[in-house]
């Protein structure tokens, strides 16, 4: 078995209000430079108050943006301490991330569209 690092979000920004990209990026690094070095993280969510969508997207949402496989992350990632709500955020998460990663040219190019379409 791999080496495991648990890391707690809670110890890592301070806090239990997870609602920032700036906070989300500190765990993310914390994570990548474990799985980078072939542990196993063990992702601790206990101590959360309050967490977007938008905080999830950038600590699991751009693992699957191509540096690993879904594969890798099943046998690496592990969640703890994270209730229900939360659980099903995550899943939406990893899904849409999933989905975006895999035909991300098509969806910046809709984005655009509309960006375009917006300022007219």
């Amino acid at each position: 078995m791999n080496d495991c690092a648990t890391l707690s979000i809670s110890e890592i920004i301070q806090g239990p209000v997870w609602v920032s990209a700036e906070d989300g990026q500190k765990v993310y690094d914390e994570m990548t430079a474990a799985l980078n070095a072939g542990r196993v993280v063990r992702l601790s969510f206990a101590g959360c108050e309050i967490m977007i969508t938008a905080f999830l997207n950038v600590v699991i949402g751009q693992l699957y943006g191509g540096d690993y496989t879904d594969d890798f992350l099943t046998e690496h990632l592990i969640c703890t301490d994270i209730t229900e709500d939360d659980r099903v955020m995550l899943d939406r998460v990893i899904a849409n991330a999933k989905r975006y990663f895999a035909n991300q040219k098509l969806y910046d190019q809709a984005w655009q569209e509309d960006a375009d379409e917006d300022e007219e």
